[in-house]
């Protein structure tokens, strides 16, 4: 893996803007996708070159919170691909991801016991603007309405969980390492997904039946979730968790981009949701510069 916390987190955030594209490419409803993708990614860590010495060095305490953000991993991702199943469109799922920033900057404040900036409201609310752009929109595009503020609201509750593990992440990962800490957090989320097919609902358990799923989600296991989460992690213990967000914010760049050319989703959709898209992205940006600018006028004090 990179030694530059930089290159590692823009590596994994490549790696991650292939994931809805193979969630849409795959078959499977999303628990089972999830079930799947946390099941092959755990066992794949098992054969991690001293991986058993490295899951001994994390303690009791630190087992437990791993645990419980790993279940949060697990309702990120079906939420997140629930969302592109509902109305097969990766775009509209990933364009909702993009407030992730926007609630990290809520949200990290107050793990960490900060006080919110005001900036951040405020760029917030333009966000949020840009998702109610993406919504007006709905009445023009090919995906029933319905359908479409069913996604929406999945997508936008999946980035605001995304935004609340990756700020736990990145508060505790400093004191342990990656694999085994990403290990906990899949194994954790496959135990809870085990659980629901057994005593909740074990009809919606789909197999891997067919050998393009099982491509397609080995492709999504190895690249896009072992090596991608490590690397974020790793980049993470010298990374706050707002740039760590701010840079997984280009997943939906990629994402958006590799749908229109995989699956010309841009005839599905129209001017008012990439109006949306760029209002969302734009704050993305403007967050950088504003946090950057104030680090850089801390230095200079």
């Amino acid at each position: 893996m990179s030694k530059n916390p930089y290159i590692a987190l823009h590596t994994s955030v490549f790696l991650f803007g292939f994931t809805p594209i193979l969630g849409k490419l795959l078959s499977l409803n999303a628990y089972s996708l999830v079930w799947w993708r946390m099941c092959i990614a755990s066992l794949i860590f098992l054969v991690f070159p001293k991986f058993f010495e490295q899951l001994k060095s994390l303690n009791r305490k630190q087992l437990i919170l791993f645990i419980g953000i790993g279940f949060l991993v697990a309702l990120h991702w079906i939420t997140f691909y629930g969302s592109i199943k509902v109305a097969n469109s990766a775009s509209l799922t990933l364009a909702c991801f993009g407030l992730t920033a926007t609630f990290t900057s809520f949200l990290e404040p107050f793990i960490n016991r900060q006080k919110v900036i005001l900036s951040d409201i405020v760029l917030g609310l333009l966000a949020f603007g840009g998702i109610l752009f993406i919504f007006l929109s709905s009445a023009h595009t090919s995906i029933p309405a319905e359908k479409f503020s069913i996604a929406l609201g999945l997508g936008i509750f999946s980035s605001s969980i995304a935004a609340f593990f990756s700020s736990l992440n990145a508060k505790f990962i400093k004191s342990a390492q990656p694999v085994p800490v990403t290990f906990v957090e899949l194994s954790s989320g496959f135990m809870f997904l085990s659980l629901f097919f057994m005593l909740i609902s074990p009809a919606s358990f789909e197999w891997l039946n067919n050998e393009s799923d099982f491509i397609w989600m080995l492709l999504l296991t190895i690249f896009c979730t072992n090596i991608a989460f490590a690397l974020n992690l790793q980049a993470m213990k010298k990374i706050s968790a707002f740039i760590a967000n701010i840079t997984i914010n280009l997943e939906p760049v990629y994402g958006i981009l590799w749908a229109v050319i995989i699956f010309s989703e841009n005839r599905m959709l129209n001017s008012h949701f990439y109006l949306g898209a760029v209002v969302i992205l734009f704050t993305v940006l403007l967050h950088s510069f504003l946090k950057r600018k104030k680090l850089f006028s801390k230095q200079l004090e």
